[in-house]
């Protein structure tokens, strides 16, 4: 487990690369100005299971937060996202951002998925999104028949559902853009 603690004006960039098992990650945004920015990528084959549990916690005026994390699942595999950001009383002006995504093929599933919000302030910002679908056979279609295979269209596919991620984890000198 990851636990951090972020203070005022402090910026923490997290990447997340779930190899295989849970991972959980705690966060308190303890500062004026703190802001973190989590993103994270799950890539299951076989009979995998994954788990990623993430826990925010805004304790101070004008933090910021934004958590993307992104799955891919293939054959049996599983994976399952439980994420939680909580605005405390007193942190005014809160900004926090929670979404998921995941792409399945095969018989893959996505275990759970359930980011959520605990608000015990006015005036702040907050939102949450999850997706969960199939690959797109009618996509698959149309890139093979551009004279792809489908193991080639299948990973044109998964690399353009993953890079917003990947581009990140490679430069996170970026802003927060929640």
């Amino acid at each position: 487990m990851k636990q951090i603690v972020v203070l005022s004006n402090k910026t923490e960039f997290i990447p997340l690369l779930l190899e295989n098992g849970e991972e959980k990650v705690e966060v308190v945004l303890a500062g004026e100005n703190a802001r973190v920015e989590i993103v994270g990528l799950a890539l299951g084959r076989g009979d995998e299971n994954k788990a990623l549990e993430i826990y925010i916690t805004h304790a101070a005026p004008r933090t910021k937060s934004e958590v993307k994390v992104k799955s891919v699942l293939r054959d049996r595999s599983t994976f399952a996202f439980r994420g939680n950001v909580k605005i405390e009383k007193g942190a005014k002006g809160a900004d926090a951002y929670l979404r998921s995504d995941a792409l399945l093929f095969d018989e893959a599933k996505m275990g759970d998925d359930t980011p959520a919000l605990e608000i015990l302030e006015q005036d702040v910002k907050a939102g949450h999104a999850a997706t969960i679908g199939k690959v797109d056979e009618q996509m698959l279609f149309y890139l093979m028949s551009r004279g792809l295979s489908r193991k080639e269209a299948e990973r044109m596919l998964v690399e353009g559902f993953v890079s917003p991620i990947l581009e990140k984890i490679r430069n996170p000198k970026h802003e927060i853009s929640a």
